[in-house]
């Protein structure tokens, strides 16, 4: 009876570490800047053409090649850009994802064009 307490304790908890893991695409999430809203990518001129790292959930993503994502916080929403770097993101609509960027303006919209993603 304890061998198989033992297990079945082992077992959960490789279930629980397991589903706590980071994914991470392109150059990974630059920890040195700090996270900004949405809504400052778009209330602040100044953030145009810097890098910023945003965190949200993933609400609608590319379907075709996963070379783009739109990520809401609670703030709004914003366009994530993959392609330019090269990066896909296999499907992950509504987890958790933290972006690093640059804040680029793409036909009178502004977007994130990722760097590093990472999805939780």
């Amino acid at each position: 009876m304890k061998k198989a307490l033992s297990l079945l304790f082992a077992v959960l908890v490789a279930f629980s570490v397991s589903g706590c893991s980071t994914e991470k695409y392109g150059a990974g999430v630059d920890t040195k800047i700090t996270a900004v809203k949405t809504k400052d990518i778009f209330l602040d001129s100044n953030i145009v053409g810097r890098k910023v790292t945003v965190e949200g959930k993933i609400s609608s993503q590319c379907g075709s090649n996963g070379c783009w994502f739109v990520l809401q916080d609670d703030t709004g929403q914003v366009f994530i850009n993959l392609g330019p770097n090269n990066m896909t993101l296999p499907p992950r609509l509504n987890k958790t994802a933290k972006v690093t960027g640059i804040v680029y303006p793409v036909q009178g919209e502004l977007q994130v064009i990722a760097e590093g993603v990472e999805v939780r």
